[in-house]
């Protein structure tokens, strides 16, 4: 993904996120229970993907890359 096209991406998903935790924080959802949430939409959003594997592959990478650049403390809070 170029950079621009993942720019209007994060632009774009950046106040639906900021939603959804709003609304954790006022449904009281720990810490724990949020993880298990992003598990379970990760889980079902591969299984929409699995007639798409390029797109799944993708995914795959861009969620391996966030891993792999958060342990290497790249990185930052917004």
């Amino acid at each position: 993904m170029e950079e621009k096209d993942a720019a209007k991406l994060a632009e774009r998903v950046r106040p639906l996120v900021n939603e959804i935790l709003a609304d954790f924080n006022t449904k009281g959802v720990t810490p724990q229970e949020a993880g298990m949430i992003i598990l379970a939409l990760t889980h079902r959003l591969m299984s929409v993907l699995s007639g798409n594997p390029d797109e799944q592959r993708i995914f795959i990478l861009h969620m391996v890359n966030l891993v792999n650049n958060y342990l290497a403390g790249n990185l930052q809070e917004e």
